[in-house]
């Protein structure tokens, strides 16, 4: 992530580590303004360097409410750890399943790595109750996604957007 930082800010970078070995390598057009960099991180190590280097964390939807919470406590350490005092922005992904076999959807997507509370199956009503959970927990944004085998992803996007976003406030 630091290589990366130094990359959009049109610095030429070497560094040879135990993932990334760059030797004199600059953009030939950086970015004006560097973009926010974005980590993807699961376990509490990585989210922990994630608060260290990274402008935001993306959780996945194995996460549920009480993993919001641990991940944002992982993130203040590593933040604190790095003398970060900039806003730190966490995405989560919440499985949201629709219709009248979301149960089953939801149950043949979910995997043991999901923890308990992971993922929604219902309404409108009961998907808000779900994504608002995890904006209390502290997720600044909430990505829904469905299951691979939704029968009609057009259709469950006009849901969210019609009837969900509503009840979310």
């Amino acid at each position: 992530m630091d290589a990366l930082r130094a990359l959009l800010t049109g610095e030429r970078v070497t560094v040879a580590g135990r993932y990334v070995r760059l030797d004199a390598v600059a953009l030939d057009w950086p970015p004006a303004t560097p973009p926010k960099i974005y980590a993807g991180a699961r376990g509490p190590r990585s989210i922990r360097l994630s608060g260290e280097h990274a402008d935001g964390t993306l959780l996945d939807s194995i996460t549920d409410a009480d993993g919001v919470r641990a991940a944002r406590q992982l993130i203040d350490e590593g933040r604190a750890a790095a003398g970060r005092t900039d806003r730190h922005h966490v995405v989560a992904n919440l499985l949201a399943v629709t219709g009248p076999d979301a149960e089953a959807r939801l149950a043949a997507e979910r995997t043991p790595a999901h923890a308990p509370g992971a993922g929604v199956a219902g309404d409108a009503h009961a998907i808000a109750a779900a994504v608002t959970a995890l904006a209390d927990a502290g997720a600044d944004t909430v990505v829904l996604q469905t299951t691979a085998d939704d029968p009609d992803p057009a259709a469950y996007l006009r849901f969210v957007a019609e009837r969900v976003r509503p009840l979310v406030s």
